[in-house]
């Protein structure tokens, strides 16, 4: 079977699946790649705009995607991630079912449905609405309420080419500000500085009643009005000693910082409570906490050799033989 998989272009999934593009099994298709052109790529917005569409629904959407239907003919298996779906109609889902080959259609959802992530809101309809062959997710909780296929943990690519960053850190955090998170993100900050904590916080995204209150970069917390390339997060995961995992209010299931902790031989303090129940939880490695009193600053601070024993458990490779198995491939 011929599998093509569709991302947004310039989104953080890209490197998630990283195992599974170079390993050239499947074709990866770019929604909102620049063209050369600006005229071109102002037209696309335009034509592609939600606001305008909002106002009045502007034909012919699909016309930007011709080349992804070039792709597909016998035995095709076509993926959408979630952040895709959210920029896509139904009858574009529609035409591509309708294509006069045997297509299977298929997403894969690493987020949680009841979390935070914005786009979630515009893909749901195109994930209830659409006759899909098959609906695989990352969380437990929306398999079984939904009756998705569980994926497993099959969803980060170990980089092993990037170098530490030159600041070293004890604890590190990166995330946006989902569901009001950076006010605890800044209580925990102030906690980590009376403990002698060295930080290094990265907080994307900083809204205007944070502005507000006058809060500039200090010692270990950087504002972002913009997402921070991923090599650079990961560069500095691995001059950090322990990763912070603030999971938002309603998500059930690990973010990213559990497969960097594991990928990385890093500790992780974490807010989830479900992290006891994950493969790779080590309770000399990883710390639950619920308030900042429950967390052991001087353990965060603590140097000493971690290794999780990874072997590639968490890399997408292992989509492919999941789906051969539920379509019956031989």
């Amino acid at each position: 079977m011929k599998y093509i998989m569709i991302w947004p272009y310039g989104w953080f999934d890209y490197y998630m699946y990283q195992d599974l593009i170079t390993s050239k099994k499947i074709i990866p298709y770019l929604l909102k790649m620049p063209y050369k052109s600006k005229v071109v790529n102002f037209v696309r917005r335009v034509h592609q705009s939600r606001k305008i569409n909002k106002l009045i629904s502007l034909p012919y959407k699909e016309i930007w995607y011709s080349s992804l239907f070039k792709l597909i003919d016998k035995d095709t298996c076509v993926m959408f991630d979630t952040g895709a779906l959210s920029m896509v109609s139904l009858d574009f889902l529609k035409k591509i079912q309708s294509s006069g080959f045997n297509t299977k259609m298929v997403i894969i959802i690493a987020d949680s449905l009841h979390g935070s992530s914005e786009h979630i809101p515009r893909a749901i309809p195109n994930i209830f609405g659409f006759p899909w062959d098959a609906i695989l997710s990352y969380d437990k909780n929306d398999c079984k309420e939904y009756g998705f296929k569980y994926l497993g943990a099959t969803i980060y690519s170990k980089m092993n080419d990037i170098t530490p960053a030159a600041n070293q850190s004890d604890l590190y955090f990166i995330g946006r500000n989902k569901a009001g998170r950076n006010k605890s993100v800044m209580q925990l900050y102030k906690q980590c500085q009376e403990a002698g904590v060295k930080t290094n916080f990265d907080l994307v995204d900083v809204p205007k009643n944070l502005e507000k209150m006058h809060l500039k970069n200090q010692a270990g917390l950087n504002f972002h009005a913009k997402d921070l390339p991923y090599e650079n997060v990961v560069s500095n995961i691995l001059s950090a000693n322990c990763i912070l995992e603030m999971v938002a209010k309603g998500q059930n299931v690990q973010t990213a910082r559990y497969y960097e902790a594991v990928c990385y031989n890093k500790k992780l303090l974490t807010n989830n409570p479900n992290i006891k129940e994950l493969s790779f939880y080590n309770p000399k490695y990883m710390q639950h906490f619920e308030s900042v009193e429950d967390i052991d600053f001087e353990w965060v601070k603590k140097r000493e050799l971690i290794d999780y024993h990874y072997n590639n458990e968490f890399s997408p490779n292992h989509i492919l033989g999941k789906l051969e198995e539920l379509f019956a491939i031989h």
